[in-house]
């Protein structure tokens, strides 16, 4: 238990404690800008999303933290950018989020609550023997029920189907495998992976009303990452467009478990006090982007394939043009934002940490740099604030971006030559004005230069551990 932690209960036991919401982070995986209804892809149904995007928080310029998995969902459990926690690429037996740092869950304990992640974890092995010195399941980063896998896996039948990777890559109760031959037997473990996991959180989240505990559930969605199978509730509605019927009804499925998780909260007379948040981890896997059909939305310019879109966004997973990062993001919160309303305010998965800690009054800690900023005030302001005010960082995989509510540098990779856009004027990157606006470049190059210094000294702090527990650990990144 960290030192920072017991300061908080002491303060909690001291001052009493306030009224807070229960939390909620709903997470997809390679799920793109384009791939819903409310952003104009002309194929895919998402009528649950569209009636939140209606009905709460339309965030038009949401940022996962990365554009590949990992670095993004270790981002979001602490408010600390992935540089720092020395994860830049996916983490499979060689990463994992150092038990040094504080995760959400850990910190919310503070004021009582009860902690649950469902779905994809990513960000450390569940055994030694898979991942000799990198083990981190959500048990080890605070949260007291879990019921969780390493990776990815199927998102139809996926015991009947198995997964290449071997049996610890299945679903995992609280540090218990469910193996193979056990999966196989069970009817609550059949068929659409979104629901079944769905259901899995609902019920949590009825003990802990029945209890009446608050709570705060990380789930994520194995959907739409490969490998993907037909969902055959939702194929029929996309039998006219045969390539894309294995992805759409991936999509439609998170869509209708959505719709589930807020009518849920309705039925239990908790929606108004629980903060609800929808988006996804990176851009859509396009792989080149082939098969390139387009729709109305964006001028016209809105294109989509069967595997994903990012509307009219350039790149895609693994680049940090607008495509690989910019993602769905939806939040409500009755008690607090009393209308719905659109904006453009740049907000990142970083944010979701000081925010949690701000909503719920625990005092961030100070041993360490957070490159998230609370959005209670921006929430506060129903729309009212505009510009983010501080620029964004972004690293993964020798890419590099830093981005204001305007201006934006990106290098493609370590020894590639620095751009600049324009967002206001040219959202969809396609001219480079670097050596048209001398001066501002340099003035977010000097920026970014700063932070990434402080960045790479966080980033030894983690390397120096792994060069504790493996023979093989990984360089620092530059």
């Amino acid at each position: 238990m960290k030192f920072y932690y017991l300061l908080l209960v002491l303060s909690t036991i001291l001052y009493g404690k306030p009224e807070s919401p229960n939390i909620i982070f709903l997470v997809t995986d390679d799920q793109g800008w384009g791939d819903v209804g409310y952003n104009g892809h002309p194929v895919i149904k998402t009528p649950h999303l569209d009636k939140m995007a209606k009905e709460a928080v339309r965030l038009d310029r949401f940022y996962a933290t990365s554009s590949v998995c990992s670095p993004s969902r270790a981002s979001c459990l602490t408010g600390r950018n992935n540089w720092r926690l020395g994860i830049a690429t996916p983490a499979n037996s060689n990463w994992h989020l150092n038990a040094k740092e504080i995760t959400i869950a850990e910190a919310v304990k503070a004021k009582g609550y009860k902690t649950a992640h469902f779905g994809k974890w990513h960000i450390g092995g569940f055994t030694e023997e898979k991942s000799p010195g990198h083990k981190m399941t959500p048990g080890m980063a605070g949260f007291d029920y879990w019921f969780s896998t390493p990776n990815v896996l199927p998102t139809y039948d996926p015991y009947k189907k198995g997964y290449k990777s071997g049996k610890y890559e299945m679903y995992w109760e609280n540090g218990r495998n469910i193996t193979l031959e056990e999966g196989r037997k069970r009817d609550d473990l059949k068929g659409d992976d979104a629901k079944f996991l769905m259901d899995k959180a609902l019920n949590y989240i009825e003990k802990r009303v029945e209890d009446k505990e608050k709570f705060l559930i990380y789930f994520c969605f194995h959907n739409v990452h490969t490998p993907l199978g037909t969902i055959p509730e939702f194929s029929e509605q996309y039998s006219d467009v045969k390539d894309s019927v294995v992805y759409s009804s991936n999509v439609s499925a998170v869509d209708a478990q959505v719709g589930r998780m807020r009518a849920e909260l309705r039925r239990l007379g908790i929606a108004e006090n629980t903060m609800l948040w929808f988006t996804s981890d990176n851009g859509p896997n396009l792989k080149g982007k082939k098969s390139i059909r387009h729709g109305e939305a964006q001028g016209g310019k809105f294109n989509y394939t069967p595997i994903g879109s990012t509307g009219a966004y350039r790149g895609y997973k693994r680049s940090l043009y607008e495509g690989g990062v910019r993602v769905p993001g939806l939040i409500e919160w009755p008690a607090l934002i009393k209308k719905p309303f659109n904006s453009a305010y740049a907000c990142n998965m970083v944010d979701w940490f000081p925010t949690v800690m701000d909503a719920l009054d625990i005092a961030l800690p100070t041993d360490r740099e957070i490159d998230g900023l609370s959005l209670i005030p921006f929430f506060k302001s129903g729309g009212a604030i505009q510009h983010r005010g501080e620029d964004m960082g972004f690293f993964c995989q020798g890419w590099a971006a830093w981005s204001g509510d305007r201006f934006k540098i990106v290098r493609v990779s370590k020894k590639g030559k620095w751009e600049m856009y324009d967002l206001r004027d040219d959202p969809f990157e396609e001219k480079d004005i670097a050596s048209m606006m001398p001066e501002k470049f340099n003035e977010m190059k000097k920026a970014f230069d700063a932070w990434g210094e402080s960045c790479q000294k966080d980033e030894l702090k983690v390397v120096n551990e792994y060069k504790k527990i493996t023979k093989n650990p990984r360089k620092k990144s530059k």
